[in-house]
C-alpha cells in the first residue's frame, strides 16, 4: 500500500509542476458581529474532486460600543480614499485553508486576492451585498446633511501618511440616492450599482500601482466622504461577499498514512483496554 501511495505522490508532483493554479469560488455572510459562515465551493483539480471547505472570518468593527445587538458594525467617520484611518467595517481572512478530495488528496488555498481574471464576456471577480442604515427600535436614528459616498475597499492602505500607497488596496465608490433622514433608513450597497467590473487589479487607464492583487483577503465597507452626521451612526446590518481564490497547485498531496509508531501506540492502547476488562 505504501508503495502505491508513493507512486501516486510522484505522479502528482510531476503533473503539478506544469499545471496552472486552479481558480475556486468562495462565499461568506456575516449576519451580526459574532455570527458568520462561509465556504469555498466544491471544485475539481488534477482529476480530484474536492468537497466544500468551511471558511471563517474576523470582523473589524471601528465602533463596537455603538453597535446594537444583531448588527455587524457601526460607522461614524470618513474612511477617505484608501481607508487609512481604519474607520470601515471589515471582514478579514488570512492564512491558508486546506481542501480535501473525495479520493484522499489535500490541497492548500491561500486566502489572498487574485489578479484580474478576464472572462468572455467579462464579469466580476468579487461581489458583495451589504444592507446598512439605522435602527430606530434600538435608539439609533441616523440623520445626515447630504448624500454620503459609501465605498468598498479590497484590502486597505495601512501606511498612515495621507498618501495612497501603491499596491495596497482597490476601491469602488457608490453614491446613495438620498441622505439619511429622520426615522428608519435602510439601503443596500451591491456590486450592481455601478457598471465597472469589480476585481482586485486596477482597470485600464487608472493610476498604476494601486491594487490589492496578492494581498490578504480583507474586504471593508465604509463611508468614503460627503455629508455629515448630525445624529446616530451608519449601522451595517449584514455583510455578504464572494469571489475568486487560487489553489496552490504545488501543495497537492495524498493524505498521509498513519505512521508505524502511531499504529503501534493505537494497538497498545486497545490491548491495555482489553486486559483491564
Amino acid at each position: 500500500m505504501r508503495k502505491t501511495l508513493l507512486a501516486s505522490v510522484l505522479a502528482v508532483s510531476a503533473l503539478a509542476t506544469s499545471a496552472h493554479a486552479g481558480l475556486v469560488n468562495f462565499s461568506y455572510t456575516q449576519s451580526d458581529s459574532a455570527t458568520g459562515s462561509g465556504s469555498i465551493a466544491p471544485f475539481t483539480f488534477m482529476g480530484h474532486n474536492f468537497t466544500a471547505t468551511p471558511l471563517s472570518a474576523t470582523v473589524f468593527n471601528p465602533n463596537p460600543g455603538s453597535t446594537p445587538v444583531g448588527f455587524v458594525g457601526s460607522i461614524d467617520a470618513f474612511s477617505g480614499n484608501s481607508n487609512e484611518p481604519n474607520e470601515s467595517v471589515g471582514l478579514l481572512f488570512s492564512g491558508t485553508v486546506t481542501a480535501m478530495s473525495d479520493d484522499g488528496f489535500l490541497i492548500d488555498i491561500p486566502l489572498r486576492f487574485v489578479a484580474k481574471q478576464t472572462q468572455a464576456p467579462d464579469s466580476n471577480d468579487y461581489t458583495w451585498s451589504i444592507p446598512f442604515g439605522d435602527s430606530v427600535v434600538n435608539g439609533v436614528d441616523t440623520i445626515m446633511t447630504a448624500n454620503p459616498r459609501m465605498a468598498i475597499y479590497f484590502s486597505r492602505d495601512n501606511v498612515i501618511d495621507a498618501i495612497e500607497t501603491p499596491d495596497t488596496f482597490q476601491r469602488y465608490t457608490q453614491l446613495n440616492t438620498q441622505a439619511f433622514g429622520a426615522g428608519q433608513n435602510s439601503y443596500t450597497n451591491t456590486d450592481t450599482t455601478t457598471t465597472a467590473i469589480k476585481d482586485a487589479t486596477d482597470p485600464t487607464g487608472a493610476p498604476a500601482g494601486v491594487d490589492a492583487a496578492g494581498r490578504d483577503l480583507a474586504i471593508y465597507f465604509g463611508w468614503r466622504d460627503a455629508g455629515a452626521l448630525t445624529s446616530g451612526t451608519i449601522l451595517v446590518d449584514d455583510f455578504t461577499v464572494g469571489g475568486l481564490l487560487n489553489t496552490d497547485e504545488a501543495t497537492l498531496r495524498v493524505i498521509p498514512e498513519p505512521s508505524s509508531a502511531l499504529l503501534a501506540l493505537t494497538g497498545s492502547i486497545l490491548l491495555l483496554r482489553r486486559r483491564r476488562r
